[in-house]
């Protein structure tokens, strides 16, 4: 799973990705930059 990292400027892969469900139902998985360790966040589609 790859994010963007605001950090580093780039897509990175996520290190110790998690989905999880915003407080509005909106799929997202959390994790951490595997370059500098900031934690990013990607929304996945949601499912119909």
């Amino acid at each position: 799973m790859e994010a963007y990292c605001m950090k580093c400027k780039k897509q990175v892969e996520v290190k110790d990705p998690q989905e999880t469900v915003t407080k509005n139902g909106r799929p997202m998985v959390k994790g951490t930059c595997s370059v500098c360790g900031t934690k990013v966040n990607k929304f996945l589609p949601t499912k119909k």
